[in-house]
């Protein structure tokens, strides 16, 4: 912050307020403006001395948020029963996308495939339905198959069987047996395998394979106590995610095992924050989200020092110009500056900040100062 004092000559006795822009973030709290600021000591002195002090009206904002993080979780649960019999070969859980192995039964991997039904049964030629979609997906994305996913397992997506299983080292049979393909409703997606799932065990088919997150999001804003007390219930979150950008609102609170309070976030008409953009977050069990908890909303509009507002008796507010007093309707402050509005009032219009003009023109009512 930079504190400019210009004073006027002495037969003036009049000290004139400089103001800077100011652009202020201290714990959260945003303050766009420009103010100027008397140094404490030159305050002091100008208040003992009886002089003017002024300021000038200027475009700025005042509002407070608190950044934080939201976190975002999703229940993990089982997608996916084991189809084969033999020894589990290898396991390998973790972030996979479409067509990727999460573990080996004896020489057969097993794939997860993005895909809104299980796979229940061998996939052959002759065969159609919304399994053989899912799986003509995966062999057009991999480059196998130059078709359309028509879910009718002809000749063309029996070669391209063929072809994928050869390029994996599997007899080219053009036959997806039951079990090497298991569905995941989104991909990509961090899954894990179920107990039975673990290297040097035998399987023999019913086992709980994999588990992946499913089911809806639930957003939620975890503080400490300390947090908690300067959130109000009616607060709003804003919350940003790569280009996209969701607002929340508090639907409940709870406190967990550690002290720490948990505020449960929703949509300002209810359900998920994410609403149709769900689809958007990664597929994992926990996401976390950048935030801004915003305790006093932002308002913006023409700012003046708040020493500057005066109030009368009966509630009415009032700055003191060169030319008189200007009625003025606060609608925002913090931190030492006030957002006003009021008919004459433009930027760069002089207030008096402090001190009594020779004659201050009124109407007569009881007045104070400092808004």
């Amino acid at each position: 912050m930079t504190d400019e004092v210009t004073k006027a000559p002495r037969k003036l006795g009049v000290v004139v307020l400089l103001l800077v822009l100011v652009v202020g973030s201290v714990a959260g709290t945003w303050v766009s403006l420009r103010v100027t600021l008397l140094t404490e000591s030159a305050a002091d002195a100008s208040s003992a001395a009886g002089e003017e002090v002024w300021g000038e009206v200027v475009r700025g904002s005042v509002g407070r948020s608190l950044p934080l993080s939201t976190t975002v979780r999703q229940p993990v649960g089982v997608v996916a029963v084991n189809g084969l019999s033999g020894v589990v070969t290898s396991s390998s859980p973790g972030r996979v996308e479409s067509g990727g192995v999460v573990y080996v039964v004896g020489r057969t991997p097993v794939r997860v495939v993005q895909a809104q039904q299980p796979f229940w049964r061998e996939l052959s030629r002759g065969v159609r339905g919304e399994d053989v979609v899912a799986l003509q997906e995966l062999l057009i994305a991999g480059g196998y198959l130059d078709a359309e996913a028509d879910g009718d397992f002809g000749q063309g997506t029996e070669d391209a069987v063929e072809a994928w299983q050869e390029e994996q080292g599997l007899p080219e049979s053009g036959v997806v047996g039951l079990g090497e393909l298991v569905a995941v409703p989104d991909l990509p997606a961090t899954v894990t395998v179920g107990e039975a799932i673990r290297v040097g065990g035998q399987v023999s088919g019913g086992e709980d394979a994999v588990l992946a997150p499913t089911g809806e999001r639930d957003f939620v804003l975890v503080v400490t106590a300390e947090q908690a007390r300067l959130i109000p219930a009616e607060t709003t979150v804003e919350m940003t995610f790569e280009d996209q950008q969701w607002t929340g609102v508090i639907a409940g609170s709870t406190v967990d095992d550690t002290g720490s309070t948990v505020f449960e976030l929703t949509a300002p008409g209810g359900g998920p924050v994410c609403g149709e953009d769900c689809g958007v977050l990664p597929g994992d069990e926990q996401v976390t989200v950048r935030s801004e908890v915003v305790v006093v909303p932002r308002v913006e509009g023409l700012s003046v020092p708040a020493a500057a507002v005066r109030t009368r008796a009966n509630g009415s507010a009032f700055v003191l110009t060169e030319d008189g007093q200007v009625e003025v309707v606060v609608a925002g402050s913090g931190q030492g500056v006030a957002i006003v509005e009021g008919e004459g009032l433009v930027e760069g219009l002089r207030v008096l900040v402090a001190g009594d003009p020779v004659q201050a023109p009124g109407d007569g009512g009881d007045e104070t100062g400092g808004g």
